[in-house]
């Protein structure tokens, strides 16, 4: 599995850690926080042309900003995430990949059901919407900047960026 996504600037990485720790200083974190918005998760094996294709379709694409507003619980995946506003340069990252892919991509990246999110825990056994409660009370909405797109393999036991592609 490849997932294609949007890397947020370094301070973002810092603001959301520095928020979910303050905010939860009970919980401990199995890992690192890695602020990024996943545009599309690309299952079959063969990714050589899937990467090929997307980095043509990125050639022409302009770094942006998008704004989070609000925090949220999605429950059925028992995440806790930060979601930014609608955003056009986003949305059409996302409907580039999607056009071309999008019988290949999993059900949370394909068409209608991707939702685009910053996860800042991932826990099923937590109680979610009372730590969403909390968090919520030191959130500020803010503006983040996205300079470049990762492909990332997902492993075993995490991932691993294979490709960069910086936006103009």
């Amino acid at each position: 599995m490849l997932c294609v996504i949007a890397k947020l600037s370094p301070d973002v990485n810092d603001k959301l850690s520095r928020l979910r720790e303050t905010a939860m200083p009970q919980v401990r974190f199995s890992s690192p926080l890695y602020a990024h918005i996943t545009l599309a998760t690309y299952l079959p094996e063969d990714t050589e042309v899937f990467i090929t294709a997307c980095r043509k379709m990125l050639r022409d694409a302009h770094s942006f900003s998008v704004r989070y507003e609000k925090l949220e619980v999605l429950s059925e995946t028992s995440i806790l995430v930060a979601v930014p506003a609608s955003s056009e340069p986003l949305s059409s990252l996302h409907n580039r990949i999607e056009m071309a892919f999008g019988e290949h991509l999993d059900r949370w990246t394909r068409g209608e059901t991707w939702y685009p999110h910053t996860t800042l825990l991932c826990d099923p056994a937590a109680d979610l919407n009372t730590l969403c409660n909390e968090i919520r009370k030191h959130f500020a909405p803010f503006e983040a900047h996205i300079e470049q797109i990762e492909f990332s393999r997902v492993e075993e036991n995490g991932y691993n960026i294979v490709e960069t592609v910086r936006l103009l």
